[in-house]
């Protein structure tokens, strides 16, 4: 439930060395770190061999498109963190298919077209889009380090997106990879393009560490496979309980990070009442969805392993602990009498 950047290296190691035993399997090879490309091409490599019924075969054009994959150039920005930030490439493109395919019926035809056709798709990184992720890594590191530290293990790739229908999304065929809609690099609702963008990332990291953790960790029982698509606080469509299971961990996340913002605006920038009043209240949004993500899957308890209990209660201790120290340490500014005095 909190970040560990430890633990998350194992479990990149172990979906890296299954990245590799696909890849031997098709008598492909690869040396270079693991790359979401290349997790692509073993993706692909084990769809062909399952199609086909074949042990062992060269799939065509694979071995083409591993090379591309391992020789593709990184766009980094900063020093805190030097992940790519990804042009968009063909995995990239590829995963964006994959996730409006995965939405609810209706719900990509009714994305309202944009000046850059119907729907998100993948854009490259503007100098300006550059500056706020600069800003949200150095305010991440000095508000959350231990969190920054975790993402540098398991985020390797940053995917922007422009366009209405997808805020943001992971895809584990390209493992490493997060997605994140541009508009979530702009100010709103109080809260400036950084914060929205740390945000975004704590977000969408979470899901990639529980990706890889639920390789090595089994979290749901059997059992779990019965129960019905239930109501989830991040989607308006119900889910499986494994997607309840992970927004459950990035919404307690989330509250952690708001949590710390405030704590550092606090400590270190004598307070600022308008953004302090922006944080508390997504502080309290979060709030209510974890409450409500705590409390379903509390109620399928019997369908979580003895590893997925512990998380469950290790989510409902963090929660009681923001409950017990409410998040509006920066007082908003006193409104003014008529007269000019403060009430």
């Amino acid at each position: 439930m909190t970040p560990d950047a430890v633990a998350a290296r194992r479990a990149e190691a172990a979906v890296w060395e299954a990245t590799r035993a696909a890849l031997r399997t098709a008598r492909l090879a690869c040396a270079v770190p693991a790359h979401p490309a290349v997790k692509a091409v073993a993706h692909q490599a084990q769809q062909s061999r399952r199609s086909t019924g074949t042990a062992e075969y060269a799939p065509p054009g694979l071995a083409e498109r591993l090379h591309r994959a391992s020789s593709r150039p990184r766009h980094t920005a900063g020093s805190l963190w030097e992940v790519d930030l990804a042009e968009p490439d063909a995995h990239l493109r590829d995963a964006v298919a994959r996730a409006w395919s995965s939405l609810p019926p209706g719900q990509a035809a009714q994305a309202p077209p944009s000046a850059h056709g119907a729907g998100s798709t993948v854009c490259g990184w503007g100098a300006d889009h550059r500056e706020v992720f600069i800003e949200a890594i150095e305010r991440l590191d000095a508000a959350w380090p231990d969190m920054l530290a975790e993402l540098r293990v398991g985020v390797t790739q940053i995917a922007l997106l422009r366009g209405p229908g997808i805020n943001g999304f992971t895809d584990f065929t390209v493992h490493g990879a997060v997605f994140v809609n541009a508009a979530r690099l702009v100010p709103r609702g109080g809260l400036p393009g950084w914060v929205r963008l740390a945000d975004a990332l704590v977000h969408e990291g979470t899901h990639t560490r529980c990706n890889a953790a639920a390789l090595v960790t089994e979290f749901l029982a059997p059992a779990a496979h019965a129960v019905a698509p239930v109501s989830t606080p991040l989607r308006s469509d119900p889910r499986p309980l494994t997607g309840l299971f992970q927004q459950t961990v990035v919404l307690v996340r989330q509250l952690m990070l708001y949590r710390r913002l405030l704590e550092s605006l606090r400590d270190h920038e004598g307070g600022d009442g308008e953004l302090g009043q922006a944080l508390s209240r997504r502080h309290g949004t979060l709030m209510a969805g974890a409450r409500q993500g705590i409390g379903t899957l509390g109620r399928h308890a019997k369908a979580l392993t003895p590893d997925g209990r512990a998380v469950l209660t290790e989510a409902r201790v963090l929660l009681d602990e923001e409950a017990r120290h409410p998040a509006e340490v920066v007082p908003p500014p006193e409104a003014p009498t008529a007269s000019g005095r403060s009430l």
